[in-house]
């Protein structure tokens, strides 16, 4: 019988449940049925064969399914049917994708995860730029529901970075794919710390997207280093201003400590006891190392003095020029050594600079590489560097710094003041 609505309600709940066909001339395309459960729910389904078995896919319950449309699906899925396909493997196929795909973790919850651990671990400023990079770069070109396995499979890592690369912000790109290379690295050492053993990833990232892409990025001010005739102009001009000239002096003399490591500083870290500057966790950008000691060297000393003088209310030693209570921002510094600059015709650097001139002079000046990386604070990854206390090798980073006062006062040429 041709099936009509009026004859699907007829049909009456039994002990068991049955199954009613539609008669049909055509043959190779499947059956349309009706199944009617003993509870009296009615359901349209296909019966069809696939390689000599017969089976069966229930295409939606009566009458939440209309009749006309249940129809019109049992011609689609008939069609399938009569080219070969098996549309319950098909179903199943389909059903297995959508609860891998619930299953994925969406990128979003890998950026909130990471920027969890940056808070606990990197610097106030690091973290700072970290979100203002996946702010502006990254969470407006994803949808909500992306899954980490579709941004990487997409190829959309590449496209994210390439978007900032083609807009001529060369260097932020290259900060960019930094940060992203440090989120999937933070991925992958999760799901595969010894914590986890046995349990089932939570990332399931499989390598890092990030690590093959690669910026050459131009030179720029934070790059380049001072010659020592740089610096030995630097250090005696007299057209800088009090705290551009303080600035440079100090931080050359500290082994070229990061910038808002000094330039932050106040009067309280500095121990004229022991000779020590102790720079709080809060501030350096490895956090989990805690607190970094720095050894004063007498030309330190003799220059801190001076900065001394000028302190603000709260012991800040470089103070904001409006409310001496805060410490200023080295940008202010920063635009009085680029005027200097182009007043005496010198290729344009930074405050950050000086940090790459220490670096690069105090391998010219005999220390120890080891030594070296250890008072500028480097974030090694061996045994013997990650976990020491803050007093270790206390004597070593003197040893290094007496060599480089040494080496700086040959090149400058005497005294400080």
């Amino acid at each position: 019988m041709k099936f009509t609505d009026k004859s699907i309600k007829a049909l009456l709940a039994k002990d068991n449940a049955y199954v009613m066909t539609e008669e049909s001339d055509t043959r190779g395309g499947g059956r349309f049925q009706v199944k009617v459960y003993k509870s009296g729910a009615k359901a349209f389904q296909v019966q069809y064969f696939y390689n000599g078995k017969k089976r069966r896919l229930e295409i939606g319950k009566y009458p939440t399914w209309s009749l006309a449309d249940a129809r019109r699906k049992f011609y689609e899925l008939s069609d399938l049917v009569a080219t070969g396909n098996d549309i319950g493997a098909q179903k199943k196929e389909k059903i297995a994708a959508k609860k891998r795909m619930n299953e994925q973790v969406a990128l979003h919850v890998l950026i909130s995860d990471f920027i969890g651990y940056a808070e606990r671990v990197y610097a106030e400023k690091t973290v700072i730029t970290l979100k203002r990079c996946f702010n502006h770069d990254l969470l407006p070109f994803i949808g909500d529901g992306v899954s980490i396995e579709e941004f990487i499979a997409s190829d959309a890592v590449r496209g994210v970075i390439y978007a900032v690369y083609n807009r001529g912000a060369v260097h932020k790109a290259n900060i960019f794919r930094s940060n992203l290379l440090s989120m999937f690295k933070f991925a992958i050492n999760y799901d595969n710390s010894p914590s986890r053993f046995g349990k089932p990833p939570r990332y399931d990232v499989k390598y890092n997207p990030v690590r093959d892409i690669v910026i050459d990025a131009p030179k720029n001010a934070n790059q380049r280093w001072l010659s020592e005739d740089e610096v030995r102009k630097i250090w005696w001009a007299d057209d800088l201003t009090v705290n551009a000239k303080l600035y440079f002096r100090l931080a050359l003399a500290l082994g070229g400590q990061r910038i808002d490591e000094v330039f932050k500083s106040y009067a309280h870290e500095y121990d004229f006891v022991d000779n020590i500057l102790t720079i709080p966790s809060s501030r350096v950008k490895v956090r989990r190392r805690g607190d970094h000691i720095v050894p004063l060297s007498d030309l330190a000393i003799e220059i801190l003095k001076e900065i001394f003088i000028h302190r603000g209310s709260t012991g800040a030693l470089f103070p904001l020029r409006g409310d001496l209570s805060q410490p200023t921002h080295h940008r202010v510094t920063n635009e009085v050594y680029s005027k200097w600059c182009k007043r005496h015709d010198i290729e344009r650097f930074s405050a950050k600079t000086f940090r790459s001139t220490a670096k690069t002079l105090m391998t010219k000046a005999g220390v120890p590489i080891y030594i070296r990386d250890m008072l500028q604070q480097h974030n090694k990854r061996d045994v013997a560097t990650v976990h020491y206390d803050r007093y270790d090798y206390l004597k070593e980073k003197r040893q290094g710094i007496e060599v480089w006062t040494a080496y700086l006062m040959r090149v400058v040429g005497g005294a400080s003041a």
